[in-house]
């Protein structure tokens, strides 16, 4: 990506991320804020609207209580006047300009006696709704009372309407404290009442009756009983309207509810709505042309600079001429900069024909080489013919001598062995040691064979049983004993293996005696392994010994015995066996108990 694509992306996202956080800031704070006082503020007016209902109430019950303590309402109730005197206490137009829909009177025993029922347009009607008379009796004259409960005012709904009622004792005649009934007065809070309080507060309110089963949108069970509990919500419905809901309890015993909601405008919120929005705009107009200016600086004091840059290192890795410069125009930085990258071309100018040179020698070192390594193949050639010669002189030479010592040591063991027949006991002894030490050369020689056999041609590996192996060499050495302990396994070796344990049981034998005990045992040591173990009986091997046993005609200084070639043998079979071969006792930390070779084969 170029730098100039880059810087307007980087331009671009920070005025985004600036807009982002502008719109938090503004919807987070300020409007959230204006939107808690409006919330106040509703709140308020709902507690007024319900302040104005409340003082309703106490209007209803301020003309009951004094109605009720009027002699003529006594006089009227205990029929001192007739229930149908015209002249009745209860004048309807004095009721309407009270404000008194309904009139009741009940006696002492909570009977309905009088009732009257004052319509808008000021005509009477003597009966009232059945549905008043029992909210009465659930409210001010509950059952085991009949004389009523004194000044219990409340408001109740009749035929989905809001109604204050209120009631109060009425005196007996001769005013020594007891009742002669009830008087309960009421007011429908009508629409048009509803009205004039929205006026006189200067708001929008309704009073309408609440159950789960009226035709009131029932509310959440949380919000219910938030309600119920005295609480206010006031809660935002738009950016227009904001809506404030109260709970009025009802004066029955088994409480019904009246649902108090206040519609409010928001006028501030909608201005504060506008001026963010004119300054978000502004904000964005700024930022597009501080965009606009910021790049065109860097276009004109930095991006230019650099592509003139850019364009004359494109040109000289295009052409490959080192000896072309980049012009050194710009701020300090990008002088600096190019002034860096021409000294650069200049080093690697210098460098280049300092590789040149050295590419030259090179060659010309390469081709030295290549001679030199054609004369040294040449004399290669020349040392392997001049080794097959040797090796085949040596094979010669070492034929014809192993042929003739033992044709002379034969020789020298037939006629010692026919002298014996015929010569004296000191004879004898003499006779005895001349047979053993050629038969001793004999091994030597037998020895030397094996090593040059296993030398000019290793041996090919492959699996065989060790205890076919053994029975073998037991059975050409009947008069040993030998203990044999898991030895029928497959290993990876080849017929050779033979000569091992025939050099360990004849260097067991040659230090051991005829009477020595041989042990031959296996054992796995790893899942590709196995350790055998040949054992006797003899003076066994010292310490001093045990690490150059198996080197070439090793001596032991204190039994002044050689140890020759066998062991050294062993040693060359069973490494090319992929093993490896150690010295050990019989018996551990005991030599004197007998000596122990230990090597290990791969299982077949």
């Amino acid at each position: 990506m170029k730098v100039r694509t880059r810087t307007r992306l980087i331009l671009v996202a920070t005025l985004v991320i600036f807009l982002i956080i502008l719109s938090f800031i503004t919807q987070s704070l300020i409007l959230q804020s204006f939107n808690v006082l409006e919330q106040k503020e509703t709140t308020a007016n709902v507690q007024k609207f319900v302040a104005q209902v409340n003082s309703q109430v106490e209007n209803v019950a301020a003309t009951c209580k004094d109605w009720s303590d009027r002699d003529e309402t006594s006089a009227f109730i205990t029929g001192t006047q007739g229930v149908n005197n015209p002249t009745a206490p209860f004048q309807p137009i004095s009721m309407k300009n009270l404000g008194i829909d309904y009139i009741l009177a009940y006696n002492s025993s909570g009977s309905l006696v009088f009732s009257e029922a004052i319509s808008p347009d000021g005509t009477v009607d003597r009966s009232v709704p059945q549905e008043l008379d029992g909210i009465i009796h659930d409210s001010i004259i509950p059952e085991g009372s009949p004389g009523g409960v004194a000044g219990r005012r409340g408001i109740s709904y009749l035929n989905n309407d809001p109604i204050i009622l209120a009631g109060y004792p009425i005196p007996s005649g001769n005013r020594m404290g007891s009742s002669a009934g009830t008087l309960v007065m009421g007011r429908l809070l009508t629409q048009d009442r509803i009205d004039n309080l929205d006026q006189i507060l200067q708001m929008s309110a309704t009073l309408v009756p609440y159950s789960r089963t009226a035709n009131v949108q029932p509310l959440n069970a949380d919000v219910e009983n938030r309600l119920k509990k005295g609480a206010i919500i006031a809660q935002a419905m738009n950016d227009t309207r904001i809506e404030g809901t109260g709970m009025i309890t009802g004066i029955e015993n088994k409480p019904t509810f009246l649902l108090v909601r206040v519609d409010s405008t928001r006028p501030v919120y909608q201005e504060v709505e506008k001026s963010i929005l004119i300054v978000a705009t502004a904000i964005m107009v700024l930022s597009i042309v501080f965009l606009v200016v910021v790049q065109l600086l860097l276009q004109r004091f930095i991006l230019a600079p650099l592509s003139t840059l850019d364009t004359g290192m494109k040109a000289i890795g295009k052409s490959g001429d080192l000896e072309q410069r980049i012009p050194e125009r710009g701020d300090e930085e990008i002088v600096s900069l190019t002034r860096s990258l021409n000294q650069m071309l200049n080093e690697i100018q210098q460098q280049r024909d300092e590789l040149r040179d050295l590419l030259d020698e090179i060659q010309q070192q390469r081709d030295d080489l290549s001679s030199a390594r054609q004369e040294l193949a040449d004399r290669n050639n020349r040392l392997e013919e001049l080794n097959r010669k040797a090796n085949l002189y040596l094979d010669i030479y070492l034929d014809a001598i192993s042929y003739e010592i033992l044709n002379s040591l034969m020789g020298l063991r037939g006629y010692a062995e026919l002298f014996r027949e015929t010569a004296g006991p000191k004879e004898k002894y003499f006779i005895e040691k001349i047979i053993g030490v050629t038969q001793k050369s004999n091994e030597v020689i037998r020895n030397i064979e094996t090593i040059s056999h296993i030398y000019k041609t290793p041996p090919e590996i492959r699996p065989v049983n060790i205890g076919d192996i053994l029975k073998k060499e037991i059975e050409s050495r009947p008069d040993v004993h030998f203990r044999m302990d898991n030895c029928y396994r497959n290993v990876l070796a080849n017929d050779m293996l033979g000569v091992v344990f025939d050099n360990l049981f004849s260097n067991s034998l040659k230090f051991g005696g005829t009477g020595v005990t041989i042990g031959i045992s296996a054992r796995d040591i790893s899942d590709q392994d196995i350790e055998i173990s040949v054992t006797d009986d003899g003076p066994g091997i010292p310490d001093v010994m045990k690490p150059r046993i198996f080197d070439r005609f090793a001596h032991d200084k204190k039994t002044r015995s050689s140890y020759g070639l066998g062991l050294h043998i062993v040693k060359m079979l069973i490494e090319s066996y992929g093993g490896n071969v150690r010295a050990d006792d019989r018996v551990a930390g005991d030599p004197k108990q007998g000596a122990a070779i230990r090597f290990t084969l791969r299982k077949a």
